[in-house]
Order: structure tokens, then C-alpha cells, then sequence
């Protein structure tokens, strides 16, 4: 999930960062956090601070750190730890042997806070802990008198765990617009927050705040599994998203010839390419009969879908002469499907990167770019994302198709089109056209940026044998509409010359 990230990192032999191991986290963090540092993780009941914290505590063990878990709150420890059981990082010979939990809520009631930082004090002091966490800050807040003095106490736990090299992490509620003392005094503050559109709901980690990093800007989708915290970082966040020259001589044929002519060859190897139109115009398959021609010439091919499983796609692929079966079969394509139902756009292109760098795949079809649009729960940072996200396959070399689906009936240039075709460096446009008795479909070439083409209109047939594309006039015509009185578009004499 992970070998999406882009931007440059701190090693993790650098001896002042510490990293969290939560997959993402680290890249969202410029590196990682930083030794001796004191780090706020805010957040709202149930949103992931303790799986968060114990996460990276688990993490940090495995690193032979030894970790101190401090809590404030009346809850005990082995309910809490009954609660971790069930995660995959839960290590029970790591408690009590590097990993140890302190209650301070009797010396915080009875001594207040400056008794609570003498028991900090002294249990570091007896365990030397590099890394540790504070749980259940809200109790601390409420048993200072002043702001002044909880300044007091941050300030003092500050040069404390810096000087004892104790990375630490503090955990409170979500705070909202309130300011509070400690977030001016801290070096980090997280955000744990959710996210609602409609009945959907998506958690989101935010850093606010990172002294002595580069961290990524912005809100970042995170979801909790059986291994933890997983988070994503936005594509579009990334400030260093780099391409090599195209070489605009190597291009991808897709073994139609009629139509490699069209496109003078075929595409540039690494553009990526727009087919659009409606529903049933032949996308699909053209898609996969690009990846064909690549199979033929022993290339490993990636479709990523969203409407058809694995098998209709082969049968569907079989029923016209494209034989796929065998590659699918032993390894060679890839088939990944993803239902639509509530899926995560941030999610979606993590696994799309990684299965093209994981099988060096030459030649990709995402099938549907309506799949990303529709689990894009803010939409507003939809183009953004879509931009980068061509950008980073571009960068991966793999000759990218892209499936965008027009209305049925009416223009080519509906409002409600995702407009992928603007990311693109090649537009290959589908259309239906009628006549009294019949139903065609047509092909044009709208834009091809690295390559001259041929703009003529093409017939476009599907039958058992394959997918032919012919020049043949099929008498006056007009464009498939809803409406039963359109002007006539195209002629016998002009079919293949109008667009």
C-alpha cells in the first residue's frame, strides 16, 4: 500500500527519526517523527488514537526500543489490552518484557499535575522507555487550575522527555476550533477526524503541526483493519511528481490495423489514452484488445474494472475472438476487480500503483474512471486527484487506457462527463449514429498530442470474428437521440469525412 510514495523520505538509519510503521504515516510525516520530540494526536471518541498510539508502540519494540504506555484514565489495563488482542501487531511477550503500562490517574486526583510529572520523572528514570504514551489527556486538562499552569506542565514534560530522548505522544479529545496551551507548546499535532457525505463515512488524519519536517499538507483518508491504522496519502499532495522524456518514436499498437492506422501506429509508449462514449459503444472491448496485442508480444498487462468480474470479462472477451484466458490463467494479466460499492478514491489508487509496479506491467486499462468519481467522497478535489494520478502512471512507464462513459442520447459535451479526456494525451471518441431502419457505431481520433492522425470517421463492427473498423457509407444518418426530430449529421457522400 505503501510504494506509492514519491517525495524523498529520511532514512530510516538517520539516528534522530523515529518511525511509526503505520503504513503511509511515515510518508504524510516527511520521514517520520523526530527523537525526543512531544506530539499532540487529537481526535474524537472512537477515532483511532489508542490503535494508533499502541500501533506505533508495538512498532517501535520491534525497532528494540523499550516503550512506556501511560494512562490517565480509570479504565484498566487489561481491558485495554483485550481490545489490542484482536490486532495483528499485538505482541504479548513484548508486555511486560519492552513494553510497559502505568497508570498516573490516582497521582494526577491526589497530587495533581506536578505530582503526575514526578511518576513520569521516575518511571522513565527506572525504564528508560525511548518512546512512550500519554492516554487520556482530557484528565490533565481538567485537573489544571490555570492555563498558566498546564503551560507549566507541557513546557516541563517537554524539556523532560527531550533531554531523556523519550519520543512521546500525548492523546486528547478533539479540541474543534478551541486553542489550548499545549498546541503552541508541542512539536506535532495530529488530527484524527471522520469525514460524512450523505450516509457515507471516511476517516481522515490531518497534521496540523511538524517542527523539523517536510510533511505532506492537508487531509489524508485512513481506515482501521485487522492490522491497524492503514492511511493513504493524496496523490495530489505530492509536490515532486517527475517524468522522463516520452520517446515519441516507441508506440503500443492495439493489433487492429484499420484503427492502428488511424493513430498513426498506435499510441506513444507511456501516454495515456481517453476512450469515451456510451454505454455498449465497444470500449471495453477495444480496451482489451489492446491488452491482446500486448500479451502477444510478451508484455504483462493490468486491467483494473469496476462494472464486470473476472470471468464475464474473459467470456465476454472470448465471444468476439479476443483470447485472454490463457494470460489470466498463468500470470500474465492481471484481472482486478472492485465492485462498486463504497469504496475509498484514495484506497483505489494506492492498489492501482501497486499492482503495476508490483507486476512491471507495460500496458494498463482502467476500465471506468466513473469507478474513481463515484468514491471521491470530497469531489471538489476530484480533477486534482485525476491529474496526479496520470501523472503517476505516466512516471510508472505503463501505457495507460482510460474508459469515461458518455449519456446515451445528447451531446458529447453533457455536463455530467468527468472530462478524464482533458488529462490525457490521446481522445479516441465512440458514437451511435441511426438511420430509419439501423444502428452504427462510429470512430474518430479527436486528439492525439505526440503524433499526427487520421481525423476521418470509421465504422465500427463487432461481430464473432472480432472488432473491424471500415469507411463503408451506411446512407443519411443522425446522431442516436432521445428526440425524434434531430437535423441530419451525416451523409452517404460525407461519412467518411464529417465530423
Amino acid at each position: 500500500m505503501t510504494d506509492q510514495a514519491i517525495a524523498p523520505t529520511q532514512p530510516d538509519s538517520d539516528p534522530n527519526t523515529v518511525t511509526t510503521g503505520v503504513p503511509g504515516l511515515d510518508d504524510i510525516l516527511g520521514g517520520g517523527l523526530i527523537k525526543g520530540g512531544l506530539y499532540l494526536i487529537e481526535g474524537m471518541a472512537g477515532a483511532g488514537k489508542t490503535i494508533l498510539s499502541t500501533q506505533i508502540g508495538f512498532h517501535r519494540v520491534t525497532e528494540g526500543d523499550t516503550v512506556l504506555y501511560i494512562t490517565l484514565i480509570a479504565e484498566s489495563h487489561s481491558k485495554l489490552l483485550s481490545h489490542l488482542k484482536a490486532l495483528s501487531f499485538y505482541d504479548a511477550d513484548a508486555i511486560s518484557d519492552k513494553m510497559f503500562f502505568v497508570s498516573g490517574y490516582h497521582e494526577l486526583i491526589r497530587d495533581g499535575l506536578g505530582g503526575f510529572l514526578a511518576l513520569i520523572a521516575s518511571t522513565i528514570k527506572t525504564n528508560r522507555p525511548r518512546f512512550m504514551v500519554i492516554d487520556g489527556f482530557r484528565s490533565a486538562r481538567e485537573f489544571s487550575s490555570t492555563e498558566l499552569e498546564l503551560s507549566q506542565f507541557i513546557h516541563e514534560l517537554s524539556a523532560f522527555v527531550s533531554a531523556a530522548g523519550c519520543t512521546t505522544l500525548i492523546l486528547a479529545p478533539l479540541s474543534g476550533n478551541e486553542p489550548h496551551p499545549e498546541h503552541t507548546l508541542v512539536d506535532g499535532l495530529v488530527e484524527l477526524n471522520r469525514f460524512a457525505t450523505g450516509m457515507r463515512r471516511a476517516r481522515e488524519i490531518e497534521v496540523h503541526k511538524l517542527r523539523a519536517r517536510d510533511h505532506l499538507l492537508g487531509r489524508h483518508f485512513f481506515k482501521i483493519t485487522a492490522d491497524g491504522l492503514v492511511t493513504f496519502p493524496r496523490l495530489e499532495a505530492r509536490s515532486k511528481l517527475r517524468e522522463g522524456a516520452p520517446d515519441l518514436k516507441s508506440k503500443l499498437a492495439f493489433g487492429l490495423p484499420e484503427f492502428d492506422a488511424m493513430l498513426g501506429g498506435g499510441v506513444v509508449r507511456g501516454s495515456t489514452t481517453t476512450l469515451i462514449g456510451p454505454s455498449g459503444i465497444g470500449k471495453t472491448l477495444i480496451s482489451l484488445k489492446f491488452l491482446e496485442a500486448g500479451l502477444a508480444r510478451g508484455e504483462r498487462c493490468v486491467y483494473f474494472g469496476f462494472y464486470e468480474s473476472p470471468e464475464r470479462l474473459v467470456a465476454k472477451a472470448e465471444s468476439v475472438s479476443i483470447k485472454l484466458a490463457d494470460a489470466v490463467a498463468d500470470g500474465r494479466m492481471i484481472l482486478e476487480w472492485r465492485p462498486a460499492v463504497e469504496l475509498a478514491i484514495d484506497e483505489l489508487a494506492a492498489e492501482l500503483i501497486s499492482v503495476v509496479k508490483r507486476t512491471g506491467a507495460s500496458r494498463l486499462v482502467v476500465d471506468g474512471i466513473e469507478g474513481f468519481h463515484d468514491s471521491a467522497n470530497r469531489m471538489e478535489r476530484f480533477g486534482l486527484f485525476l491529474n496526479a494520478l496520470t501523472h503517476r502512471l505516466r512516471q510508472e512507464s505503463v501505457t495507460t487506457l482510460l474508459t469515461e462513459e458518455l449519456p446515451l442520447y445528447g451531446d458529447v459535451t453533457h455536463s455530467s462527463s468527468i472530462r478524464a479526456s482533458a488529462m490525457t494525451e490521446n481522445i479516441v471518441l465512440l458514437r451511435y449514429i441511426e438511420t430509419a431502419t439501423s444502428l452504427y457505431r462510429i470512430v474518430s481520433i479527436v486528439k492525439q498530442r505526440e503524433a499526427a492522425h487520421d481525423s476521418s470517421i470509421r465504422r465500427f463492427i463487432i461481430d464473432e470474428n472480432g472488432l473491424h473498423f471500415t469507411d463503408d457509407p451506411v446512407g443519411t444518418t443522425r446522431l442516436l437521440s432521445a428526440r425524434g426530430t434531430i437535423t441530419p449529421v451525416v451523409s452517404s457522400q460525407d461519412a467518411g469525412t464529417r465530423t
